[in-house]
């Protein structure tokens, strides 16, 4: 006990001692970390100063700073050099390990030139070389090599040095995989980091086929599975498309100073050279333009985070898309096939020994699925678009639960898939008669809540109204027999809608009964607003029982307005009564009450409207003001609640007014004669 004590004790004198090398190193502050190091022996350099016995080699190399590692190379003794490269800390990583990690290559190749490379000596030595492999290979507790670990989270360029330097002395084949299995296109494609997978695929194809251990997945399995990574599954604003449209697709490289380690610019500035300087072409000009384009932007993301960001989203996208292409041409897991334990059948009625699991029900299963299909799934449109046009085949797959691309595009509520799969009217003919496991049709998945994320409506109606509409657009594209097929529930599609759907239905109603009674509440005190001044003119009556303002135009203008808003507003009490007394069922919220609530609603502001206009010419009637400022403030604040009400009220309005417009499309879209596009005005 009192040995353990001891020892504790040492070790917190030694940390204490340290803290101010730690401290140094973070800050790349060599001057004091050699100051600090002089007065102690040599030693001293190699000892842990951090809880994961990393010593202050690792925290330079890990910061990717040459200044602060020639400055500590400088203090080791010549024979112990090359044991600061096998120097480890608890996970097993050397200081190369944390210069990859870095993406920093001038400091790796610092290392490399200082401490692997001979120097005074034109001969190389068979040990030298074997030494130097061993070291390149040298593997962490993972069994990560220093490429393996700079493939995940170091920089393309890193990875382009570390092979170059292991094809030296041996082969890249012993760096492509670690312990547990995980290929190194695998851990590049899982950290993102696109640039450098792009790179290893190139150096060697076969990497495309390679299968984790552990599941059997293909990158291109991990990449289907990656929504974060693809444009068509990233939600932006206006400003940020606006902006994302025009920034470059790289971010570009002019100010880094690891350039010469990359061939290809390596290889561009060497033709420009060679070209001369009297000499011009197309191209040079068009990258000089590029050049400065990318520094317009840089300069512009330096004091505005978000463009930084955005830059950064569109080059990974970018990447991503390229890595799909190559992928896609590699890849044979799409020849994987799945059965179906159902037959496209028709039931109209189940036996109760038939009746099984519902279809939100998940089996698990030991083969991943279809790269397609888990795009379909996360709704990367890039993936389903590359692997149709590569294997439009494909599109016929089912997972193992008997599941097509449509079923999963419509359970995770992926329009722009399903559009995208029925455009293709030979091929969407047959995917809509499939019939999974669980005996249900593609209409029965417009009903599953399981991945609802609540739409992009702003109220419960409308979200309703969201979900009819997409079970009747999807309604119109499978057979009318189709909608009397039951599935292992006993259920038709639409009696399953209708139970999936009964809270939010329920949220619905409430939703518009509080908002007709609280709407129609506004509506009568406004009527007894407009109607009390109807009776009481603007500066009073003449004898004869005339109002005194009578000629005066804003007269005239006041009456049309009070009369205007007397009779909006009744009206819009009529209509809102009329959705109190209705029966609110559930298809009611398709088209009925949107038309009736968007009717209402707009009564009810062009009453309040109206109102407030009939205040505003009362206002200037009664008040002649001969100051101009003081006039100007007060005819603004006359006119300023009717802005404000149509600020606030703007968006609500607008939703259903929308709706009321696509209802009023449908309709004349549907007793148009034949197959009439409206939007086109002519036939398809």
């Amino acid at each position: 006990m009192e040995k353990e004590i001891d020892t504790q004790t040492e070790m917190a004198t030694v940390f204490e001692q340290t803290r101010v090398a730690y401290e140094n190193a973070l800050k790349d502050d060599a001057p004091s970390l050699k100051s600090f190091y002089s007065y102690r022996p040599d030693d001293t350099l190699f000892m842990a100063i951090t809880a994961g016995k990393d010593t202050v080699f690792h925290i330079a190399a890990y910061r990717g700073s040459e200044e602060l590692l020639r400055v500590l190379l400088e203090m080791v003794p010549p024979p112990k050099k090359r044991d600061v490269l096998k120097l480890k800390n608890i996970h097993g990583n050397t200081i190369l390990h944390e210069v990859a990690v870095s993406g920093k290559v001038k400091a790796a190749d610092f290392l490399v030139r200082t401490l692997l490379l001979p120097h005074g000596s034109s001969t190389v030595h068979e040990k030298d070389i074997r030494e130097r492999e061993e070291i390149l290979a040298d593997r962490n507790n993972l069994g990560e090599t220093p490429l393996y670990r700079a493939a995940a989270f170091g920089s393309a360029k890193m990875v382009m040095y570390l092979a170059k330097e292991i094809e030296e002395v041996g082969t890249l084949h012993g760096h492509f995989k670690r312990n547990d299995g995980i290929s190194i296109l695998h851990i590049a494609v899982i950290y993102q980091n696109f640039d450098s997978a792009i790179w290893l695929l190139n150096k060697d194809p076969n990497l495309a086929s390679y299968k984790m251990e552990k599941d059997g997945k293909t990158c291109l399995h991990l990449l289907a599975s990656m929504p974060t990574a693809f444009r068509s599954t990233s939600r932006k604003n206006i400003f940020t498309e606006f902006l994302y449209d025009r920034l470059p697709d790289s971010l570009g490289d002019d100010d880094d100073d690891d350039d010469k380690f990359n061939p290809l610019i390596s290889s561009i500035r060497t033709q420009d050279l060679e070209r001369g300087r009297g000499q011009t072409s197309k191209i040079s000009d068009t990258s000089f333009r590029m050049s400065m384009y990318r520094r317009l932007w840089r300069c512009l993301a330096k004091g505005w985070k978000t463009i930084e960001k955005l830059w950064t989203k569109k080059k990974m996208n970018t990447s991503a898309v390229k890595l799909i292409g190559m992928l896609v041409r590699r890849d044979a897991s799409w020849l994987v096939p799945h059965e179906a334990e159902e037959d496209n059948l028709i039931c109209l009625d189940r036996e109760e020994e038939d009746i099984e699991a519902a279809p939100s029900a998940k089996r698990r299963s030991r083969l991943p699925d279809t790269p397609l299909l888990i795009a379909a799934r996360t709704g990367i449109q890039e993936i389903v678009e590359k692997i149709l046009e590569v294997y439009p085949q494909a599109v016929e797959h089912v997972n193992q639960n008997g599941q097509n691309i449509l079923h999963l595009a419509i359970m995770h509520r992926h329009h722009h898939i399903f559009d995208l799969v029925n455009q293709k009217k030979e091929t969407s003919q047959r995917l809509v008669l499939g019939i999974d496991n669980y005996g249900c049709t593609i209409l029965h998945y417009t009903a599953v809540m399981e991945y609802y994320t609540g739409g992009t409506s702003t109220t419960v109606a409308l979200k309703l109204q969201e979900e009819l509409k997409w079970f009747k657009d999807v309604q119109q594209r499978i057979p009318l027999y189709y909608t009397m097929h039951r599935n292992k529930e006993n259920l038709t599609a639409k009696e399953l809608f209708n139970k999936k759907h009964e809270d939010q239905h329920k949220a619905a109603q409430e939703w518009v009964k509080n908002t007709s009674q609280s709407c129609s509440t506004v509506a009568i005190l406004v009527a007894t607003v407009v109607f009390a001044a109807a009776y009481t003119a603007p500066g009073g009556y003449l004898a004869n029982g005339k109002p005194l303002l009578l000629e005066r135009p804003l007269y005239s203008f006041f009456t049309v307005m009070d009369v205007a808003g007397l009779a909006s507003s009744l009206t819009s009490v009529v209509v809102f009564l009329s959705v109190l007394t209705s029966s609110l069922e559930i298809d009611d919220f398709l088209r009925t009450l949107p038309r009736k609530l968007m009717l209402g609603f707009i009564f009810l502001f062009f009453s309040v409207t109206a109102t407030m206009l009939s205040f505003t010419a009362t206002i200037l009637l009664l008040i002649h003001l001969q100051k101009k400022w003081t006039a100007t403030l007060t005819y603004a604040a006359a006119f300023l609640p009717i802005c404000v009400f149509a600020l606030f009220q703007f968006p609500l309005y607008y939703e259903y007014t929308v709706a009321a417009i696509r209802g009023i499309v449908d309709f004349i879209q549907a007793i148009l004669p034949g197959n009439w596009d409206l939007a086109r005005c002519k036939p398809n």
